[in-house]
């Protein structure tokens, strides 16, 4: 989720540190915790590390990543480890800021010695963190990747290139062929970029993209924006943003009497924040499907036992979907199917090696296959449209990823 120039999300700061109960938080951009279950960092272990936005403004996005990090590797240490060893896990904090974001990356490559690293909320972050990672050959998994490299590997959802799966949502939503569709997108830099797409996918799709509008993502009056969507009377509306700046929107055009369907596109999974809503007619759009308590996908139940030691309380729809829980523990999940075919001991250049050329399969979690090749560091082939109304969730199609 990456901001361009320096933004305050005061509404999201609220939500930090209270969907997950993350053991491995700090705020001080030192170590938490130090390792798991694995006890020392040395002596035949596997080092990964955490570069994470784990306090501040994105705290809830940062601490949900570091969650589904450190469940993947809890439950494989309880295991016995990868190829016998566990993995050590060291969390660091860079609180959204790129001069931490650096520090840490310096830190976790020449005094933790990782051999893989975690992070990037922000893209300005990720790139901050880009030049050693490259220098020390150490495979890094962002969720927003803005600038690609070779030892910098996808997380989560690439908005920019979400245009086409968009367009066609909004043509399933109103079961039209040509729909008038208005675009509301956040200054970020992924979806700066998606706005840039937008008209041309627009027009080779035959949708008419009423009006496009930029708002800021700290931005509390969205009026000037809902107005310009009621007044290009749409058939629907197609909106990036956080889930509360979605929710301000929503309530907007409601008001105004535009009671048309909403294809929603967060790139961090807040579908939590939608569970406030009982409007019917909210579609948001994901890279993954949808754990429940009950899920029969063997890698969805292994998600949710995972997890549930970080929640709360007795697990939810709506808790085991919170951040972006689900695409760190799927990537670690693939980074450890790398490190098993890479052996022990795996250096950094090696496992990159092993992760172009390692694909796994997530029942229940993301369908098909999932992972790397050398030309394309992008592992998910699908987008979700999925139907929400307060807590309930369906998959309603999916669309091909592109560009």
């Amino acid at each position: 989720m990456p901001i361009a120039g320096r933004l305050s999300v005061r509404t999201l700061a609220v939500l930090a540190c209270t969907a997950l109960a993350v053991a491995a938080c700090s705020s001080s951009g030192k170590p938490s915790g130090g390792s798991s279950a694995s006890g020392s960092t040395k002596g035949g272990t596997y080092n990964w590390g955490i570069n994470g936005e784990n306090s501040g403004e994105l705290a809830y996005y940062g601490l949900s990543l570091t969650a589904g990090i450190k469940a993947y590797v809890d439950q494989v240490n309880a295991a016995g480890g990868i190829n016998g060893h566990k993995i050590s896990l060291t969390v660091l904090d860079n609180a959204g800021e790129q001069s931490e974001a650096a520090t840490n990356a310096t830190q976790l490559a020449t005094s933790d010695n990782v051999d893989a690293m975690f992070g990037g909320i922000l893209s300005a972050d990720c790139t901050a963190a880009t030049p050693f990672v490259v220098r020390y050959k150490i495979p890094m998994a962002c969720l927003s990747v803005d600038q690609q490299s070779p030892y910098v590997f996808n997380l989560g959802p690439a908005n920019q290139t979400a245009a086409s799966p968009l367009l066609a949502a909004a043509k399933k939503v109103t079961g039209k062929s040509n729909p008038k569709a208005a675009f509301v997108y956040i200054n970020t830099l992924t979806d700066i970029a998606l706005a840039k797409s937008m008209g041309p996918a627009a027009k080779a799709a035959g949708v008419d993209l009423t009006t496009s509008q930029e708002l800021n993502i700290a931005a509390t009056d969205v009026s000037s924006a809902v107005t310009a969507v009621v007044n290009s009377h749409p058939d629907v509306m197609i909106i990036t943003h956080t889930g509360p700046g979605m929710l301000m929107v929503l309530k907007g055009i409601r008001a105004a009497g535009l009671n048309i369907p909403v294809v929603w596109l967060d790139g961090t999974g807040n579908l939590p924040t939608l569970a406030t809503s009982t409007d019917k007619n909210v579609y948001p759009m994901d890279v993954t499907l949808v754990p429940t308590p009950t899920s029969t996908g063997q890698a969805a139940k292994n998600y949710v036992t995972a997890i549930s030691p970080t929640i709360t309380g007795t697990p939810t729809t709506m808790t085991l979907n919170a951040g972006e829980s689900i695409p760190a523990f799927a990537t670690a999940e693939l980074f450890g199917a790398a490190l098993k075919k890479c052996g022990y001991p795996c250096s950094g250049a090696q496992l990159k090696t092993a992760l172009e050329s390692t694909q796994i399969t997530l029942p229940g979690l993301i369908s098909g296959n999932f992972g790397y090749t050398a030309t394309n560091h992008y592992p998910y082939t699908s987008w979700y449209l999925l139907h929400q109304v307060g807590s309930t969730v369906t998959v309603v199609d999916s669309f091909p990823v592109s560009g």
